[in-house]
């Protein structure tokens, strides 16, 4: 199972449409982490990881620049889109 890696800026979002079984992992830094129907959030920091449920689009959140390792379950198209418009969707969930 190979990792694909993301430099992500502080305060930039980045929107991982996962398959149940993915995992996340923080190489460096801190993100917070939502999915679709979940109503949990999750705060990773350096070294921590978890395991997507894959019902949807999972966001991560940069609190300061950070190195986020994607494991894939299982093999298939890449689709992962960074968001720009950070400030509505925090007033969206707001």
């Amino acid at each position: 199972m190979g990792a694909r890696e993301f430099e992500i800026e502080k305060g930039r979002l980045l929107r991982i449409d996962a398959a149940p079984g993915d995992r996340l992992q923080v190489r460096l830094g801190d993100v917070w982490v939502t999915q679709h129907e979940d109503s949990k959030d999750y705060m990773l920091r350096t070294g921590e990881s978890m395991t997507l449920s894959g019902r949807g689009a999972a966001l991560a959140m940069a609190y300061k620049p950070t190195l986020l390792a994607w494991y894939r379950s299982e093999p298939r198209r890449q689709d992962v889109r960074p968001l720009r418009a950070l400030v509505l969707l925090l007033k969206f969930f707001a």
